[in-house]
């Protein structure tokens, strides 16, 4: 059974949210793409990380986004 876009978004969520510099996960559904929010831009073993997230995620894109953790203020 296909799962749909939000489906893998939230397996994906929690999976991954908090390993290797992720804290957060999306989607972008004018690209059917889930996406990725890393902190941490040069963790150790993060781009096998990202190519296990796009094996699970299939047949969806996986869009990374680079950016600062968010912080209470």
């Amino acid at each position: 059974m296909a799962k749909t876009l939000e489906e893998v978004k939230e397996a994906v969520s929690r999976k991954y949210v908090g390993k290797m510099g992720i804290h957060a996960v999306g989607i972008r559904r004018s690209q059917n793409a889930v996406c990725v929010y890393l902190h941490d831009f040069d963790a150790v073993g993060q781009d096998a990380l990202l190519e296990a997230i796009a094996k699970e995620a299939g047949p969806y894109q996986v869009l990374t986004v680079r950016e600062d953790r968010p912080v209470i203020a």
